[in-house]
């Protein structure tokens, strides 16, 4: 009687066809993976740039529509007591770093005129990563509230027609 001398297993052909196989699904899989974090980061910086604006309306509601500055708002974040002066709140997390309670940055438009010639550009650097930045314009009567990507270079958050996103009562 013959014996099979055929040992069972995976041939090396066979394995490093499934070594290629997978390395091309990651190789696929990995850019759509990185280009989805950084939509969610830029969706974050999005959400607290709301959260400041809130804090600043809810502050203005309470001083006969003046804006304050940041730290005048600042009570009026979430966590805070919502009154003038009051417990400062928390503001919200940077997605790049995950520092949180970062304060805004400084340094956009600061009069009505470079709000609206701000919108109607196209996204430049701008800023730190993951960071917006709040300014009162026009002595109290406004506020402007820009963001900043999470991406390298940092450049200006943009909004659905593709210019710069700019937050403000104007």
């Amino acid at each position: 009687m013959l014996k099979n001398n055929r040992k069972s297993g995976f041939t090396l052909v066979e394995l490093l066809t499934v070594v290629l196989i997978i390395g091309i699904l990651a190789a696929i899989a990995l850019p759509n993976f990185m280009g989805a974090r950084l939509s969610a980061q830029t969706a974050e910086v999005k959400a607290n740039m709301r959260t400041t604006q809130i804090a600043a309306e809810s502050y203005s509601t309470d001083t006969a529509g003046k804006f304050g500055d940041i730290n005048a708002i600042t009570p009026y974040y979430p966590g805070g007591d919502m009154k003038i002066a009051g417990t400062p709140g928390l503001r919200p997390k940077n997605p790049w770093t995950g520092q949180l309670d970062e304060a805004p940055i400084t340094g956009g438009p600061t009069t009505s005129g470079q709000i609206i010639t701000l919108r109607s550009q196209s996204p430049g650097s701008y800023g730190a990563q993951g960071k917006h930045s709040y300014d009162v314009c026009d002595t109290g009567d406004s506020y402007a509230i820009v963001g900043c990507t999470c991406a390298s270079p940092p450049a200006h958050v943009s909004g659905s027609t593709g210019k710069v996103m700019v937050l403000s009562n104007q």
